[in-house]
């Protein structure tokens, strides 16, 4: 069954408790396969949910369940660690028109991870940054590459139905050096 996608620009009580219960059963094993912390803490949930310029996807099954979930911040100085100034040098048109969106995360819950609902949520997002015509910014950590192919997925998913360009920006490796 499909499932209902709606756009929320705030998100709060027991809405936001059904979906920070839905965040950590998907993104709980990132606690120990990311270098990065990609894990928000609670308060930090609760303020990107109440944060106007963070617009929430929201996905529900047919009991208004969540299921899934995905931020988009449409305004960069909303995303503490990308750097606004970098997106602007490289993309100054779409930084003149305030066109520079950034994908915060997105989740399905996992055991809806094999139905419609990633790829529901994934059109909707896609209809609505094309319709814009944004740039939107994203980071994958490697496990969700390797393992999930996230960012082929969504490049494949949207040149389906928009004319787009996908391009690695900038990369980070984490290193561990044992000393004995």
């Amino acid at each position: 069954m499909a499932a209902e996608v709606t756009f929320e620009t705030a998100v709060s009580g027991d809405v936001a408790e059904g979906f920070w219960k839905l965040y950590l059963e998907a993104f709980e094993p990132l606690r120990t396969r990311a270098a990065a912390r990609h894990v928000l803490h609670r308060d930090e949930f609760d303020a990107e949910m109440a944060d106007p310029r963070v617009l929430k996807l929201l996905a529900r099954d047919e009991h208004g369940e969540p299921v899934g979930l995905t931020t988009l911040a449409t305004d960069l100085d909303a995303v503490p660690w990308v750097s606004p100034e970098f997106f602007a040098a490289r993309y100054p048109e779409h930084a003149a028109r305030k066109a520079i969106w950034y994908v915060g995360f997105t989740l399905a819950h996992p055991g809806r991870r094999a139905t419609r609902t990633f790829m529901d949520m994934l059109d909707v997002l896609i209809a609505y940054l094309g319709e814009h015509q944004v740039v939107c910014a994203y980071d994958v950590s490697r496990f969700n590459d390797d393992s999930l192919r996230f960012a082929d997925n969504l490049r494949r998913r949207a040149e389906i139905t928009q004319n787009i360009t996908a391009e690695t920006v900038d990369q980070q490796t984490y290193y561990a050096t044992t000393f004995r």
